[in-house]
């Protein structure tokens, strides 16, 4: 976008007499977009869309039912569990 579309689309903003409360939420919509493009960028494997995380509770569900899944024992912590199963 260049620099004269920015400063037309601030202009409208400012026109629209936004609530604090109205501010704020498109402040942290902007905020919030910023930061999930730059976990793309970076490939972080936390980020994933709805259906990702559908499709994975899915896998999950079908490993459990194939008894391919792990439990920690009895008075086992959760160290002495990763470096059993890892």
């Amino acid at each position: 976008m260049t620099s004269v579309a920015m400063n037309n689309l601030w202009t409208y903003i400012q026109g629209l007499n936004l609530s604090a409360r109205n501010r704020t939420w498109l402040a942290e919509k902007l905020t919030e977009a910023t930061n999930a493009e730059k976990a793309a960028k970076q490939g972080d494997p936390t980020q994933m869309t709805h259906e990702e995380f559908l499709d994975r509770v899915e896998e999950a569900r079908v490993q459990y039912g194939q008894g391919r899944y792990y439990e920690m024992l009895p008075g086992e912590n959760l160290d002495d569990f990763l470096n059993r199963v890892g």
